[in-house]
């Protein structure tokens, strides 16, 4: 998702407000980001399938 000027992958989570979402991270130790989309630019800019990692 992109939120103003930045970028960030996250769990999305929608409410009952059409303007409000919640931005989920998979690791507990940060803070949902809560973002209502009347007071900032959002946008979806695509879908996460998976994770490539390589061992050095």
């Amino acid at each position: 998702a992109r939120i103003d000027d930045e970028v960030t992958v996250k769990r999305l989570e929608t409410s009952r407000s059409k303007y409000k979402v919640t931005l989920i991270a998979e690791n507990p130790d940060f803070s949902p980001i809560e973002v209502d989309m009347r007071n900032s630019d959002f946008a979806i800019e695509g879908i996460s399938v998976g994770v490539i990692r390589r061992q050095i």
